[in-house]
């Protein structure tokens, strides 16, 4: 039984994770073991339920040899996702593919096929119809070799193409036996209410069993609202990474689409238009989010931002000013509470003697207003001496120590 169609089928939605799979928007790369630690603890978020809800791209076989190996690795340790590997147009690939993820638990292969009358001239030099036509040879020969794995395919530029023609090829296609037809965004230029148009005649063209997925690209920032619109018009499989990184300009950050589809699930239908609470038989565990972001981050060499949602190094930090009198009134959500980040307090030129204040008690000391003044004036001498916002912890209890021996 293929458990990633049969999550599709009864409304509940998949991850098709993709950091792993060239690292050509961030240039990083990742080796078979870092790339089995991510896809165990994201398979784990989902509880028991990881292959219900995850498929993570192992790698793509045309690298080279060390590829191969590193997705030979992830077949060998990672039981609880589904793992793919991805392939161009070729029997050879296939063949490669399917040679390279044969002892996984849960192993899937996916080739991708331009579509588009543009892409198909660029990528393979043949006509859309000569395109198809080798698509669905291709198709036939994966699946007669696939001895059960199931095979999926995505298609370039889908979104450059009629629906009409997509709809009518995703049909053949699965005469073929493919499980899966992902509509690939390649440009990534499209804007939200267009993805919903466009999904929208897909599927009046489409018969009800045909399975999609959707692969949007960010290069407008549209990443996330694009994939809301796809759960919207009944698509329930999308591409997305951890970080927001894999495959030139990037997809939708993992941890950002995670969090929107758990975190008031009762609120959906009001807020996307989705029926929320039965897209996983697990719910995510939001509270890994965060750990899982530092994983990738540290993997990959990419920092975490101050500013990224969710799992950014800013996340329930404050500083000073009203929000530091009444932090609820200035978020969304308890981040402690949602997902386990605890509050940090950093002491910059902003500080205010509130701040002060409340540090050195953290810290075990009590100041009077006149020191506590001192000490602000020092902080924010320094701060613009130095060009540094963030005043050190150190530093900070160097100076905290040397007034309170000057008081005694």
């Amino acid at each position: 039984m293929d458990r990633i169609v049969e999550s599709i089928k009864n409304n509940r939605f998949v991850f098709w994770e993709e950091i792993a799979r060239d690292g050509a928007q961030a240039k990083t790369i990742l080796s078979g073991n870092q790339r089995v630690d991510i896809a165990k603890k994201h398979g784990s978020l989902f509880g028991l339920n990881g292959p219900d809800h995850l498929v993570f791209a192992a790698g793509f076989i045309s690298i080279g040899k060390e590829e191969e190996r590193a997705i030979k690795i992830l077949a060998e340790q990672v039981d609880n996702c589904y793992l793919a590997v991805n392939c161009r147009s070729s029997k050879n690939e296939i063949l490669d593919s399917l040679a390279s993820v044969k002892n996984a638990k849960y192993a899937r292969i996916a080739y991708v096929l331009p579509i588009s009358e543009r892409m198909c001239n660029l990528m393979l030099h043949k006509s859309q119809k000569d395109v198809l036509l080798q698509g669905l040879d291709i198709a036939k020969f994966a699946v007669d070799h696939a001895n059960g794995i199931p095979v999926d395919v995505q298609l370039a530029a889908s979104f450059e193409t009629e629906p009409e023609y997509i709809a009518e090829a995703a049909a053949l296609l699965k005469e073929q036996g493919i499980a899966i037809t992902h509509l690939g965004d390649t440009q990534g230029k499209l804007y939200p209410t267009e993805v919903a148009s466009y999904i929208e005649k897909l599927k009046f063209h489409s018969e009800k069993d045909q399975l999609y997925g959707v692969h949007f690209h960010n290069d407008l920032g549209f990443a996330l609202a694009n994939n809301l619109e796809s759960i919207r018009k009944g698509i329930n499989l999308a591409a997305s990474s951890w970080l927001g990184l894999a495959e030139r300009n990037g997809l939708v950050q993992t941890e950002l689409l995670c969090f929107h589809l758990v975190y008031e699930c009762n609120k959906m239908m009001k807020r996307f238009g989705i029926e929320g609470k039965d897209l996983f038989l697990t719910p995510p565990d939001l509270k890994m989010l965060h750990k899982i972001a530092q994983l990738a981050s540290k993997y990959t060499g990419v920092d975490l931002k101050v500013t990224d949602p969710i799992v950014g190094t800013g996340v329930n930090s404050i500083s000073t000013g009203t929000p530091f009198v009444d932090t609820k009134s200035f978020q969304p959500f308890d981040p402690e509470k949602i997902l386990g980040i605890q509050k940090t307090i950093l002491v910059t030129q902003l500080a205010s003697n509130r701040v002060i204040k409340e540090v050195a008690q953290l810290k075990g000391y009590e100041f009077n207003e006149n020191q506590i003044i001192e000490i602000l004036d020092f902080v924010k001498t320094k701060a613009y001496e130095l060009n540094r916002s963030v005043f050190p912890e150190n530093e900070l209890l160097e100076i905290f120590e040397r007034i309170s021996k000057n008081n005694k």
